[in-house]
């Protein structure tokens, strides 16, 4: 089973499934499409995608609505001919303009409503590959233009972050104390007497140099530079803040000629066998250094959780979790993600509630991925996190430090 984009998508374009998809499967080309498409091979079938679509425009293949099965093999048809998958979209979308058009009018013939229902129900898989040909829709009385959709969640994410109240303060002291030098700078302070200095090297060059400071200047001055320092090194950290979260560009081409996509048991097995190699060589707790530690691996059964609350509150399971022992006190808290699982939702539900300052999480993700963990990390205000990267190699697991 996997998923498909439906007609609703079409002009709307919203990306919030881009966003929650773990496996960025789903691509369109801006400018050039007006709808976006799951790619049928890699979709793990997650459902993540079906939930954040703001018109609903995403079904399992198995639950597309009768006057939409058309779209399933358009989905399929973009990846290996965007040309042909766009003139398909485009005759289905003025198929389906012709009868609302028609009943803005009045009543609509029976000729032009086969007409449409045909257009619609048109099966894309039975076009040629190379040019498929769909039957061109008839013209409508007037264009019906998709209203855009309303701003989502997703889009006000992006929108450059606001002033918060402390750069607020900085930037109206930094112009009040401007104010003060230039426009009321007061009595003079201090008085500069003329400074002559000669030169005599054949010739004599006097330079007189003397003056007189406001009060206002001594004290406006300095201020003005505190808290212009402070509003710049604010706004710095607001904007990487920022920038963490949109979507980093990935190079596509890696994984588009992949003809297979991973099981979720053969996912569940690396990470289980990562798990173990990265206990085994790195945490091997106790030892003649540490004797002090004990190690605990929560994959494939837990064994030690963090409890979060008195009295048997909430428990979380990290997939290694380091303590001294007695007292069972956390030191090192470890979580281990693969390609699928490295999502802002794992760093907003799971790494959030396991990093602290007392045991920073070590968080190790495939190689290539650094930089991406890191974006979810910031963005999800996670501060005491170290990065690793992982990969098999025909000598075992190699694990390198970011």
């Amino acid at each position: 089973m996997t998923f498909v984009i439906t007609q609703p998508c079409i002009d709307t374009t919203d990306q919030s499934c881009v966003e929650v998809c773990p496996v960025d499967c789903i691509h369109f080309e801006e400018g050039a499409d007006r709808m976006l498409y799951i790619n049928p091979v890699e979709c793990i079938d997650c459902g993540a995608c079906q939930p954040a679509c703001p018109v609903s425009a995403i079904f399992p293949d198995n639950e597309v609505p009768a006057d939409q099965q058309a779209f399933t093999p358009i989905n399929e048809l973009w990846y290996s001919d965007p040309a042909a998958a766009r003139a398909q979209v485009q005759g289905l979308a003025g198929g389906a303009a012709a009868p609302a058009a028609a009943s803005a009018a009045g009543a609509p013939s029976a000729e032009a409503a086969t007409d449409a229902e045909a257009a619609t129900t048109a099966p894309a898989a039975a076009a040629p590959a190379a040019a498929p040909a769909t039957p061109p829709a008839k013209p409508a009385a007037a264009t019906v233009q998709v209203p855009a959709a309303p701003l989502s969640l997703h889009a006000v994410s992006t929108l450059p972050p606001h002033l918060s109240p402390f750069s607020l303060i900085m930037l109206t002291g930094f112009l009040a104390s401007m104010f003060v030098v230039f426009v009321l700078p007061g009595p003079v302070a201090v008085t500069l007497d003329g400074i002559d200095l000669a030169i005599r090297e054949g010739k004599q060059f006097n330079i007189t140099w003397g003056g007189q400071i406001a009060i206002g200047v001594l004290l406006g001055l300095p201020l003005a530079l505190f808290f212009l320092g402070a509003f710049l090194t604010r706004e710095m950290k607001a904007l990487g803040s920022f920038s963490a979260h949109g979507a980093r560009r990935a190079s596509t081409w890696r994984w588009q000629g992949a003809g297979w996509r991973r099981s979720e048991e053969m996912r569940g097995f690396t990470l289980q066998q990562a798990v173990a190699d990265i206990a085994r060589d790195r945490y091997r707790f106790p030892n003649a250094a540490h004797p002090e530690l004990r190690t605990h691996v929560n994959l494939p059964a837990p064994s030690m959780a963090l409890e979060f609350g008195a009295g048997g509150g909430e428990k979380v399971f990290p997939d290694i979790l380091v303590v001294t022992y007695p007292g069972n006190r956390p030191t090192m808290v470890v979580q281990v993600e693969t390609r699928e699982t490295l999502t802002r939702e794992q760093a907003e539900y799971v790494w959030a509630r396991l990093e602290s300052e007392q045991a920073p999480l070590d968080l190790y993700v495939p190689a290539g991925l650094a930089a991406r963990a890191k974006d979810y990390a910031k963005a999800a205000g996670i501060k005491h996190v170290r990065v690793r990267t992982w990969r098999w190699q025909p000598t075992g697991l190699t694990v390198r430090e970011v």
